[in-house]
This record gives C-alpha cells, sequence and structure tokens, in this order.
C-alpha cells in the first residue's frame, strides 16, 4: 500500500526524524526530504557549504536557539513515490527539550507605540526604514491536523511556495511564502524585490501606490542592485515594479535576472542579500540592531529563508513569511510590515492584521479530516510555561508563527 503524506509526517515526528515537505509555486508536486537520523548539521556563519544538498532552514537572526540548518536527503520524493515506513535508523540520538523563553503577544497599544519609535528613529536620521513586526496568538481548532492545513495552503495559494519543516530543536512550522530570497537554475540566478501592500480588491487594482509605498520598493530594489555589485560586472534583466496579487493582498515587485554567475557564488548571494530590506530595514545593521533592542520578542525562523538547494539541479529559497509555528495548544501567526517616515501606525496595524489572515483565513476555514495518530511525539508548548495536558493526540494541534 502506498505511503501517504500524513502516514509519513505521523512516521518522522514519531520517531523525531527532521523532514520538509515543500510546493514550487505554479507547480502541483510536493517534494518530500527527510532524514534517517535525528541529529540535523548545523551551518556556521562564514562555512563553505556550497555543495550541501538538502533542505536549508535558517532563522532572522542566528542565536543559541536559532541556527542555520540544513535537513539531509536520505529521502528526497514526490509525495506519490513515497517509501515504507521502515527507514529510520535503529539507533537514535538522545534528545533535551532545549529551554524557551516566553513567547507574548503584541497588542494594538504597543504596536503602535513602537511603529510610532521607529518612526521618530527614522526621521532622526538614524535609518531610512525599518520593519516592524508582532506576534498573535490564537487556539487552534480542536480536530486541526498539520498535513490537511498544509494541503489547504497548497489548494487556495498556487503561486506561493507552500512548505512544512520540522526539526526536534526548531519546531514545526507551515507557510505559504510569496517572495523568493534566491533561486538558481538554468536561467541564471533570480531574486525579488516584494515591498509595499494594500487589500487586494479592484478598486485597489485600479489605483496607483502611495509615497510610503513607493519609497519601500526602491529601497529594497537599490539595495539589491547594490548586493551584487560585488559579485557581478554585468547589469541584470529587470522586470517591474509590477502588481502582483498573493492571496487577500496586493504587493509591487520587481524580479532581477543575473545570467552570467557562477554556481559556486550563490552562497555569497545569500549571504548579502539576507535578511534584505523588506524583513529588516535599511541600513541593515542600524536597522536590525533596533530591532532586536525594541521588537520584544525573537522572531527565530520568521523572516528568516528556507527552501532546497541544490536538489534537481537547482536552488530555491523563499523569504519565510506569512507562516506558522505548531505548538501544543496554539497558534502563534508573525507578521510584519516596512515603517518609513511616511507610515502610519493604525495603517500599520491594518496591513498586519491582513497579513495575517493569509494563514488564519485557511485554518479557521479547514475541515480537518486527517486521523490523528495517537502516538507520536509531542511538540513542544506554548512558550508560556503550561505544559498542558500529556495526551499526544492534542498535541498535534497547535501551530505558530507568520
Amino acid at each position: 500500500m502506498q505511503t501517504t503524506l500524513a502516514q509519513f509526517f505521523d512516521y518522522c515526528m514519531a520517531k523525531n526524524l527532521p523532514f520538509a515537505f515543500y510546493r514550487l509555486p505554479n507547480t502541483a508536486v510536493v517534494k518530500v526530504v527527510a532524514q534517517n537520523s535525528t541529529k540535523v548539521k548545523a551551518l556556521p556563519a562564514g562555512s563553505d557549504y556550497i555543495y550541501e544538498q538538502g533542505f536549508m532552514f535558517s532563522p532572522f537572526q542566528e542565536d543559541a536557539l536559532s541556527q542555520r540548518v540544513i535537513i539531509r536527503p536520505d529521502v528526497f520524493v514526490s509525495e506519490d513515490r513515497l517509501p515504507a515506513l521502515s527507514f529510520a535508523k535503529p539507533v537514535l540520538e538522545p534528545f533535551s527539550e532545549p529551554t524557551k523563553k516566553k513567547l507574548q503577544a503584541t497588542d494594538k497599544q504597543g504596536f503602535v507605540k513602537y511603529v510610532r519609535k521607529i518612526r521618530k528613529a527614522i526621521r532622526a536620521g538614524k535609518f531610512r526604514k525599518a520593519v516592524a513586526a508582532r506576534v498573535l496568538k490564537q487556539a487552534k481548532p480542536d480536530d486541526f491536523h498539520p498535513v490537511t492545513f498544509y494541503k489547504a495552503l497548497c489548494a487556495k495559494y498556487p503561486t506561493a511556495f507552500i512548505s512544512l519543516t520540522y526539526t526536534r530543536d526548531h519546531g514545526l512550522w507551515i507557510g505559504a511564502s510569496p517572495e523568493i530570497l534566491l533561486t538558481v537554475d538554468g536561467n541564471g540566478f533570480t531574486t525579488y524585490s516584494l515591498a509595499g501592500t494594500k487589500a487586494n480588491s479592484k478598486w485597489n487594482e485600479q489605483t496607483g501606490w502611495g509615497k510610503k509605498e513607493l519609497d519601500e520598493q526602491e529601497i529594497v530594489s537599490d539595495y539589491i542592485l547594490n548586493a551584487f555589485r560585488g559579485l557581478s560586472k554585468s547589469e541584470p534583466i529587470i522586470d517591474g515594479p509590477n502588481t502582483v496579487q498573493a492571496g487577500n493582498l496586493l504587493h509591487l515587485r520587481t524580479t532581477f535576472t543575473y545570467d552570467n554567475l557562477p554556481h559556486y557564488n550563490w552562497q555569497k548571494v545569500v549571504e548579502q542579500l539576507h535578511p534584505t530590506p523588506a524583513v529588516a530595514g535599511l541600513n541593515k545593521q542600524d536597522a536590525i540592531n533596533f530591532i532586536l533592542k525594541h521588537e520584544g520578542f525573537n522572531r527565530s525562523y520568521y523572516s528568516g529563508y528556507l527552501g532546497p538547494v541544490n536538489l534537481d539541479e537547482q536552488i530555491n529559497l523563499y523569504v519565510n513569511l506569512r507562516c506558522l509555528q505548531v505548538l501544543k495548544k496554539k497558534v502563534a501567526v508573525y507578521v510584519g510590515c516596512g515603517i518609513t517616515a511616511e507610515s502610519k501606525p493604525l495603517k500599520e496595524w491594518r496591513e498586519t492584521k491582513m497579513k495575517a489572515q493569509t494563514m488564519l483565513s485557511v485554518l479557521n476555514d479547514t475541515k480537518q479530516v486527517v486521523k490523528i495518530n495517537r502516538n507520536i511525539t509531542p511538540l513542544p508548548p506554548d512558550d508560556n510555561g503550561d505544559k498542558g495536558d500529556t495526551n499526544t493526540g492534542g498535541d498535534l494541534q497547535a501551530g505558530r508563527h507568520q
């Protein structure tokens, strides 16, 4: 009998095996990468990993709890060719649950105050732009199952990169990213400048973009051009800026393609690009320092990047936006928006509410029909010290992070 995606998920969770499901934009095939042992490989900053193969998972900023890692492709197949559930090594490494800092949701008053603080710093000349993020938490549907949710995202967002990623140290993440960090294939190196957001409506499609959104787009585009100038003497093929749809949102997007860069430069390009002004700000390090000091929570893998590297003769890395992380009882959704001197705090709050709906609308509308395996390993608690009940079936019903 053919192994299903849900059965494969339950097996890997029970064995604490790192794994990832992903579906590239405008395709129908779900690919699966999984290890046969529990310990995932960390990739320290500056390491030479240009020929590594697997699924890369990198945080916004590396720290003791969030490291850049790669899931080794001991299993690398499409969904319709999943192996029998006997591939785990018989002797698995011991594991102790890492200590996690309490995660607090951000209320409206706190977020508006944070945006004003950023805007004041911009007007004082400390940096040109910073991205403000917040976290919201919601109880999960009682019948939540990650695979059903993942499949619903695939159906609703055909043009997004849909991913489900698990490691025992970093938890279970599910996302629908609209933003390429870097792709490398036969056409060359491609990246996006994706900045500027408004609701997806006929009126907004027909009206122009405001100064604040145009400024955001220009900041990110200039950053990308400067990042590549140290690696390529030729000019890129530029398409845009164009208005593109991403679910319930509209964005401004410019595409940059460099067709003459050698493959071994991909690591250098990633290190130059990440984190882009679309998720951090500009001047980049000044904005990052401000975020780390004032944001009030650890972004972890939100606004990091993830995707397959050196698989199918391609590299496909996406910014980890519109995502959640699965916890025991709740969904914690992480959202953000770019702040410039023209930003209006209440408008930015409304923008984050729109972005949260990418995940929450699917979470609330999806009928969970996959039967839960009651004998799987529990997921981490909700970062609030509450261990919850010990029923492992309930442990599967959680989600967090965007």
